[in-house]
């Protein structure tokens, strides 16, 4: 296994984490723009060490400006994405949400083809089709969980 790959799984299990700790801070009634705050500011820290530990500080101040502007975009909506997917956690299932969320994967794909026209093998495009019916069979679990919460309410409301 190279690098790379190192690094993409350790990406993947890190990120799997974080769900599981956004729903663990939502069982213990931890306030969603607290654990967003705390989660930026342990990662400012951490890159903070790293620019430090690596020499690269200096570098900092002779940066384009496109790279500050990119970097304001991808927090912002990084800041958006966590809070929306902590605000789904809190109405929904861990199993649902991190399905739903993991399905935005498709919107870098689809637009790495349109913009950068990279191309797409068979697999990529079986994986692509794929991501239809998944939606459809997530929206079909919702609605069985939402019958069987009226049902319930039904039979606990029942004669007494």
């Amino acid at each position: 296994m190279d690098r790379g790959h190192l690094y993409l799984y350790c990406g993947l299990l890190s990120l799997g984490f974080i769900g599981v700790f956004h729903k663990l801070g939502d069982r213990l009634k931890c306030r969603p723009s607290a654990v967003n705050l705390a989660l930026f500011f342990w990662a400012a820290l951490i890159m903070a060490a790293i620019l430090v530990t690596g020499g690269l500080a200096p570098r900092l101040i002779t940066m384009p400006p496109t790279l500050y502007a990119v970097g304001a975009i991808c927090g912002f909506l990084a800041s958006i994405a966590i809070l929306s997917f902590q605000a789904g956690l809190k109405y929904g299932k861990i199993s649902t949400s991190w399905v739903i969320v993991n399905l935005s994967l498709a919107v870098p794909t689809i637009l790495s083809i349109i913009v950068y026209r990279e191309h797409v093998g068979a697999v990529r495009l079986a994986a692509m089709i794929l991501i239809i019916p998944a939606l459809l069979l997530i929206w079909k679990d919702k609605q069985i969980d939402e019958e069987r919460e009226q049902q319930h309410a039904r039979k606990s409301c029942g004669p007494e």
